[in-house]
């Protein structure tokens, strides 16, 4: 009886394994190989004919010296502020506005209608958006010359240009995030309101001492993809302003595209991905120790 009991262990523990393993080598192959081939090509350096031989800290203090790799760094930082800022706000908002739609259906219809932009993708977005905020023919200067107000040269002035930018991924970006709010809001039971009430609480103080801290690990996890995502961001600088104008749109992953593509210092590159990734890790495990701190059980 003992016998067969192993061996039947054993034979799940074998059957798990081979259905892991597809996805165990995918994640592999196309996420952990090139992250490790990319921190190994940051100590390298490129040499005449693209071939890499190793020199230490070299291409660090190169790109670590390299005032556009600050600039861009600097663009990037104040770019994902006002993305993430406008996109988790507005998603909130939304979220809560259609969580308080009584009827099912068209709670679902509005649901889409805001979903449906996140299905564009960034660089046929920034190609619409380029047409909708060109200076003289786009149709938002169109609509604010009937009120009478002046013009807004969007992409093409260096102060408006990436708060326009910050506009386009937040047109794009709300609706996913909007879908875990929701369904964060949704699961909140309705007795914890029902209880508030009883001792008084009404209005913003229901949103501000319920809603908020129940909804804090969905806020936290949509901050941190829209951080991840602002912070990465390349489609839709490429299309629309290849970051101009006069640079005020260069970001860390053009930095890292024209190191690479254009003017191929993959090592340089190399430095540039690996700073991105520390980056961000360091961010996700800051936010996670802040959000422990007030975290709330159901």
């Amino acid at each position: 009886m003992k016998a067969s009991s192993g061996y039947y262990s054993r034979k799940l523990t074998y059957t798990g394994i081979l259905l892991v393993l597809p996805v165990f080598l995918y994640f592999m192959l196309l996420y952990w190989y090139p992250l490790v081939s990319a921190f190994l090509m940051s100590f390298q350096e490129t040499i005449p004919g693209l071939k890499m031989q190793f020199a230490g800290l070299k291409t660090y203090r190169e790109v670590f010296s390299d005032p556009l790799f600050w600039t861009s760094f600097g663009h990037t930082l104040i770019f994902a502020l006002e993305a993430v800022s406008c996109t988790v706000l507005l998603a909130l908002l939304l979220a809560i506005a259609l969580h308080s739609v009584r009827s099912v259906h068209m709670r679902n219809f509005l649901t889409l209608m805001y979903v449906l932009p996140t299905l564009v993708s960034l660089a046929a977005a920034g190609f619409i958006w380029d047409w909708l905020m060109h200076p003289r023919f786009g149709l938002l200067n169109q609509v604010i010359s009937v009120f009478g107000l002046p013009t807004l040269n969007f992409l093409a002035d260096e102060t408006q240009v990436i708060p326009s930018l910050a506009l386009i991924n937040a047109w794009v970006r709300v609706g996913f995030s909007v879908l875990i709010l929701l369904a964060g809001l949704q699961s909140i039971p309705d007795s914890y309101f029902d209880a508030a009430r009883v001792d008084g609480a009404r209005g913003f103080k229901l949103y501000w001492f319920i809603t908020l801290p129940l909804l804090l690990p969905q806020i936290g996890a949509v901050t941190l993809l829209e951080v991840i995502f602002g912070v990465k961001v390349f489609d839709v600088v490429y299309v629309s302003t290849q970051g101009g104008p006069a640079g005020a749109s260069d970001m860390l992953m053009l930095y890292l595209y024209n190191n690479a593509f254009r003017f191929f210092r993959v090592d340089r590159a190399a430095v540039a991905a690996v700073f991105i990734f520390v980056t961000l890790l360091a961010f996700g495990i800051i936010q996670r120790k802040l959000l422990e701190r007030r975290r709330y059980e159901l």
